[in-house]
């Protein structure tokens, strides 16, 4: 049944920011890519890395210095935890995800950020995060941010691109 409910939470979250881009009239020049590397956590086990990658629409600037973004991206995942007298299996954790991404501007190139969505993977449920952001131009970014998921939690360094 949890499943079903979160299917309907993003499909009315889709709609909604599908509406506020229409009504702005959709511009392709608003769409990100980007990917990256992570350090993970599973809970009470070791850490491992993984890698992410992830696109996205930007809704622009809704208030002063605060932009709106939707992104959906792919995670995967692999820490090792060790049990005594049992070895050290893998744990592999990867799937899709979405959220609504918010980035606040403190200074001329530099963004705090916040996110909120869902987790449709392996590790299903809701995700937070927070971090910074780096302008390196105006169409590259770097980012810094700790996501929270159920099981999994990903210090993560991202490269985004906007053309």
């Amino acid at each position: 049944m949890s499943k079903i409910i979160r299917v309907l939470v993003v499909a009315l979250v889709a709609m909604g920011f599908s509406s506020v881009a229409s009504a702005q009239s959709f511009n392709t020049r608003n769409l990100f890519f980007g990917g990256g590397l992570s350090q993970n956590s599973v809970s009470g086990f070791d850490s491992g890395m993984g890698f992410q990658f992830f696109g996205g629409y930007s809704f622009g600037q809704i208030a002063p210095q605060l932009q709106m973004d939707a992104e959906l991206g792919y995670q995967d995942a692999k820490v090792e935890f060790c049990f005594p007298f049992f070895g050290c299996p893998d744990a592999h954790v990867k799937g899709l995800w979405a959220n609504g991404v918010g980035r606040y501007r403190v200074a001329h190139q530099i963004d705090l950020i916040g996110r909120a969505g869902l987790d449709f993977g392996d590790d299903d449920g809701f995700m937070i995060g927070i971090g910074a952001g780096y302008l390196l131009s105006k169409n590259a970014q770097l980012r810094l941010e700790y996501v929270m998921r159920e099981n999994l939690d990903s210090l993560q360094f991202n490269f985004v691109y906007q053309p």
